[in-house]
């Protein structure tokens, strides 16, 4: 793909074209884990769903660590390829690879040793913690496999290879889908079984997309040891930040299973089927921030104002639109989508909530997660950590605690839905004007913070 891919042409045809092919990457992504809850559901073991649900805020993190390295790979490379330096881009890439390989080897080993004692914190207990340490530490195993293949995806994406990043997210999928009954049913295997599918199919996403990074565009440049400690600074200036605001998703996601976990199995059963069906359903909010990081990144070092700004605009109308249709369909399929999980009768009430009431708010995470793209690519990575955090910090975990304690496991849903309203619309409102003022000045800054010792010329 030639440089600055992005920079020309129909705004809406790009976020379209790179939205799409993120979607469809995002909903294999998100499917692997709904497919392990799926299939271990058909078990009927409520335990076995709960174990699950105090594993995900884990397995959350690991995805939020994952996350913080492709989005700085999206950041500079995106930025390189704007200013039209393809080499400079090429050894950006492989900085950020070996910078992620090197942290998810040391995370690897720190929460495998760490799982039973933070499952413990979480408010586990019995069988269901058994199942939820055996899945963490089995999962946790292929995190530098998934620090590259997102890496991998994220690179691809930037220069507008979005195809190949879709099909290997894709194979993945397929992967698992196909290996979860044999490993859970054919080997007798259950949880085990469904996490080491999820090991695989990962396995097999960084295989196509690391092939399609250094076989088919040959995107990797010579790993230089003292530009990569000038470059060391570059990377960290984006990944600590996204980092750092990627933290706060799991804790509240582990404060809100701990405050579900005091009205019983059933009532964390829920929240894991929640925490499952949600990322999928609500992809398109995933997917548009991966769509619209390249994009923003290309025209704003390009010094395209009007065109950011013009890109802003787009996001308004699509995150609106595409959460009226989601939760239209989650309204109308809730009984289906409680018998699909085997939910008993105290599940489905609190799924019916959430699916009846609480989703439509979501549309306010879609808006938070495209202004922390803004931030990120623009040179704000702090400002994305501050609202982040806050949202979590200041906003969930308050909310959960107070509607826990007048409303019981009801108000800890609707507590959650209201920290997302809340911050959604801060964080949208700042980004937004933001967009609006942007000039070449901005340009100049963004640049100067995002590029620090190694500054692109």
């Amino acid at each position: 793909m030639q440089s600055q891919y992005f920079v020309s042409g129909s705004i809406l045809r790009h976020i379209f074209s790179m939205a799409h092919t993120s979607m469809l990457a995002l909903v294999a992504m998100v499917l692997v884990d709904a497919l392990d809850l799926f299939f271990l559901s058909l078990l009927r073991d409520v335990e076995i769903i709960a174990g699950l649900g105090f594993a995900w805020p884990i397995i959350f993190f690991t995805l939020a660590v994952s996350l913080g390295i492709s989005t700085a790979m999206t950041a500079l490379v995106s930025r390189a390829e704007g200013l039209g330096d393809r080499d400079r881009a090429k050894v950006y890439a492989t900085h950020v690879m070996v910078f992620g390989l090197v942290l998810s080897v040391v995370m690897t080993v720190v929460l495998w040793l760490s799982a039973p004692w933070m499952l413990d914190m979480f408010g586990a207990t019995g069988k269901a913690r058994d199942i939820g340490i055996t899945y963490v530490q089995i999962v946790i195993l292929c995190l530098p496999v998934l620090v590259l293949s997102m890496s991998s995806g994220a690179l691809l994406r930037a220069i507008g290879a979005k195809q190949r990043a879709m099909w290997s997210k894709m194979a993945g999928a397929a992967v698992n889908a196909v290996l979860d009954p044999i490993f859970i049913f054919g080997f007798d295997w259950g949880v085990e079984g469904a996490a080491w599918a999820t090991v695989v199919s990962r396995i097999v996403i960084m295989a196509v997309a690391f092939y399609g990074v250094r076989n088919v565009h040959h995107m990797l440049g010579l790993f230089d040891a003292n530009l990569f400690r000038k470059d060391i600074r570059d990377i960290a200036r984006v990944t600590v930040p996204v980092g750092l605001a990627k933290v706060g998703p799991p804790i509240a996601s582990a404060f809100i299973m701990s405050s579900m976990a005091k009205y019983g199995p059933d009532a964390v059963a829920a929240m894991a089927i929640i925490e499952r069906i949600a990322p999928f359903v609500f992809v398109g909010y995933m997917a548009l921030p991966q769509a619209i990081g390249p994009i923003i990144g290309q025209n704003f070092a390009a010094a395209k104002a009007e065109r950011v700004r013009r890109i802003w605009h787009n996001v308004w109308a699509l995150v609106v639109v595409y959460g009226v249709i989601v939760c239209a369909a989650l309204f109308l399929f809730q009984s289906q989508i409680a018998e699909l999980f085997s939910a008993t009768d105290q599940t489905t009430a609190y799924l019916s909530i959430f699916c009846s009431f609480t989703a439509s708010f979501y549309m306010f995470l879609g808006l938070q997660f495209s202004s922390h793209t803004f931030f990120n690519v623009t040179g704000r990575p702090n400002l994305a950590m501050i609202f982040d955090l806050a949202k979590e910090l200041l906003g969930v975990i308050p909310l959960v605690w107070l509607g826990s304690y007048y409303l019981g496991a009801t108000g800890v849903l609707f507590g959650q839905a209201a920290g997302i309203v809340l911050f959604g619309t801060i964080t949208g409102i700042v980004s937004y004007r933001l967009a609006r003022r942007m000039g070449a000045s901005d340009r100049e800054g963004g640049l100067q913070t995002a590029y620090g010792s190694s500054k692109i010329l």
